[in-house]
């Protein structure tokens, strides 16, 4: 749920739409309905031949389903298995212990969804979905059944029977009718941003300036989300984990290669004088981003750094270009490797995770919210000793659940007050005006058209929380069953509680631990500099932070803005953020560059080196820069001259990274002179 609607970074060719009127309606709406529909069909005609009782689950589950691509139904399908499995067996659990004890029931089932809620926080994906999951199986099952123990065990078994048929219906179906449509999709957005961030590492050569940070946020941004769509692209193939991890070396190459091009536009900027040994290795360099092998050019930049060593005449900002023009062919090499090992579907040189920010702030602030929601629902339901009650509790158990993982959670309860009198008016309809007139089941099918239309139509338009609690909604109050009969008490009191629920929904969104985005940009800014002050202590030097780490915060912190205007403050605050990021991987990067020059450098050197390198003091950095220089000028071992260039270049880009921040490092009290 929390990825199927973030869907605003496809490419052109995916943004083609038709206009009726005053409605959009979007490329693949048509399709994405029929296959939802068909599978609609195949379930219920199942599910009522073998007389289920939970029949009527069927439809609510399918649309829970929904994704505008097969890889994500996929996805989701599978979590989903394994969320009811699970929480089927918690549900038998809680039941044993507080068989009929509504009070206890819900006390302990708040916490335990609360817990379920704050890791779904930190899984993403589907793999939150499969977490909440498990979570409210346990409530359709336990709570639903609080005053029949007995049943229990049949509701769990229906339940699950339910699910499986509905997961295995539209996979199928899924698998008929869409090839591959993730996978294709996938590969098209890499090739488009690799195509973009190379326009952009062209212009950083002719310009010879660093981009503006804020571009580099907004290509984040756009990158971040093809993270999810691998995991959803990968059940579609056979051989789609091979795939999958050559586009997770490609998605990474390309998160470096926007570091690489803002370091190379630093170094170009702070060139004192010009070179013609610069001006060869930029247009190496324009080449081989270009080619398809580009790590056919690395021996030219290797020779042209050994010969200016050679002459004696390569100075110390030199150095670091060219170190980064190297860095640069060997980022985009990896690229290239890695959008070839996704599309013939071989494994890729590397293997890589692509690490993400991690709130756990939020991941408790999300779980006491629905833990709370839960427990003042339920209690009020107690209160009321209506039986009907529990379907408030339910539709707030999945709701709040679902919403809290979103990155807007009050969309949700936005989404639930506004589609209840959608819901309630096709209830009526339904019931009232269309059921009483079908007998036959071809006629109930071709009915529930409209429904499933309307839910893949919010979907793809974007409004995905209206879209799924328009669907799931609709059908719960219809309930199709076998015999279908028109109670129209049955139908005010549901639709009672169903307007009371959303109600609870909205409100327990807005008011119960409302998000703060100002405090999330916070936390965010906080984690960045820790993060560096990690690095200036070389913790945890074997597991070295990915580029995605650093630019997952910042587009981030760029969404929780709100889409608020641009301004030169808020631009300065992305830069620094920008910059401190840098600094992390670059102080890193020095360490490690200072673990291979060991060796062939004066073991006082080294020593020192490591003593200054924690305290930022620039100059010291600098002055040890010029040494390792000069060292590897007077070597005649190549391999030896290149380690100890490559320790000059990343301890001059530390220098140069803390004196731009030196006022906001000073701030955070990370400059240090101990001499």
């Amino acid at each position: 749920m929390s990825t199927a609607v973030v869907q605003k970074n496809s490419s052109r060719g995916e943004h083609r739409s038709y206009h009726l009127g005053f409605a959009r309606w979007p490329a693949g709406t048509t399709a994405l309905a029929f296959e939802i529909w068909l599978a609609l069909a195949v379930a219920y005609y199942v599910a009522f031949v073998l007389e289920l009782n939970s029949a009527a689950g069927v439809g609510t589950g399918l649309l829970i389903l929904v994704g505008p691509t097969q890889g994500m139904v996929l996805s989701k399908a599978i979590y989903r298995i394994a969320g009811t499995l699970f929480g089927a067996l918690i549900a038998l659990i809680l039941t044993s212990l507080f068989s009929q004890d509504r009070t206890m029931l819900i006390a302990v089932f708040s916490v335990y969804m609360a817990c379920l809620v704050a890791l779904a926080t930190l899984l993403r994906d589907f793999r939150a979905y499969g977490c909440i999951l498990a979570g409210y199986t346990v409530a359709l099952i336990s709570i639903a059944d609080v005053d029949a123990p007995t049943a229990t065990f049949t509701a769990m078994l229906d339940r699950v029977a339910v699910i499986l048929l509905a997961v295995l219906v539209l996979a199928f179906v899924s698998a008929i009718l869409v090839t591959a449509e993730s996978a294709r999709s996938l590969q098209s957005k890499l090739r488009l941003a690799t195509k973009d961030i190379v326009a952009m590492a062209l212009a950083t050569l002719d310009q010879r300036v660093p981009p503006d940070p804020s571009q580099c946020v907004a290509m984040s941004a756009r990158l971040m989300p093809l993270r999810s769509e691998i995991g959803f692209a990968t059940p579609e193939l056979l051989d789609g984990w091979a795939r999958a991890k050559g586009a997770r070396s490609a998605l990474l190459g390309l998160f470096e290669a926007i570091s690489a091009i803002q370091a190379m536009g630093l170094g170009l900027r702070n060139m004192s004088a010009a070179s013609s040994t610069v001006d060869n290795a930029i247009s190496i360099v324009r080449a081989s981003i270009v080619a398809r092998s580009p790590e056919k050019r690395l021996v030219e930049i290797d020779a042209l750094t050994q010969q200016a060593l050679d002459a004696g005449a390569l100075s110390i900002d030199e150095a670091y270009v060219l170190d980064r023009c190297k860095f640069m062919i060997e980022v985009f090499s990896d690229v290239r490797d890695g959008l070839l090992s996704n599309r013939v579907g071989r494994l890729p040189r590397r293997s890589v995770s692509l690490p993400v920010h991690q709130d756990y702030i939020a991941a408790v602030l999300n779980g006491l919210r629905v833990g709370l929601a839960v427990g003042i629902v339920g209690l009020l339901a107690v209160l009321s000793g209506l039986p009907g009650a529990n379907e408030m509790i339910l539709g707030t158990i999945v709701f709040v659940s679902l919403g809290s993982v979103l990155h807007d959670p009050l969309a949700m309860g936005r989404a639930a007050l506004l589609m209840t009198p959608a819901v309630i008016i096709t209830g009526a309809i339904y019931d009232f005006l269309i059921f009483p007139n079908i007998s036959d089941y071809p006629l109930f099918i071709i009915s529930l058209a409209p429904v499933v239309t309307m839910t893949c139509w919010l979907i793809k338009t974007g409004k995905g929380p209206m879209g799924i609690f328009y669907g799931v909604q609709s059908i719960s109050l219809l309930s199709p069953a076998n015999v279908q009969t028109l109670d129209p008490t049955t139908f005010v009191d549901t639709a009672a509680f169903l307007v009371a629920g959303s109600v609870c929904i909205f409100f327990s969104l807005l008011l119960i631990v409302p998000v703060d985005p100002a405090l999330r940009r916070l936390r965010l800014a906080l984690a960045v500099g820790r993060t560096l002050r990690r690095a200036l202590a070389d913790e945890d030097r074997l597991n070295q932070p990915k580029a995605s780490l650093l630019y997952d915060r910042l587009s981030q912190f760029s969404s929780w803005q709100h889409g608020e205007a641009v301004t030169p403050a808020r631009r300065n605050v992305m830069r620094r953020l920008s910059d401190l990021g840098n600094l992390s991987v670059t102080v890193r990067r020095s360490w490690r560059a200072l673990d291979q020059a060991r060796i062939a450098i004066d073991p006082a050197v080294d020593a020192k080196a490591r003593q200054i390198l924690p305290t930022l003091s620039r100059t010291e950095i600098l002055d040890l820069s010029r040494t390792y220089l000069t060292a590897a000028t007077g070597l005649e071992r190549p391999s030896k001259r290149l380690d100890l260039v490559h320790a000059a270049a990343a301890l001059y880009g530390t220098a140069v990274l803390t004196t731009s921040e030196l006022r906001l490092l000073r701030h955070l009290r990370l400059l240090s002179y101990p001499f």
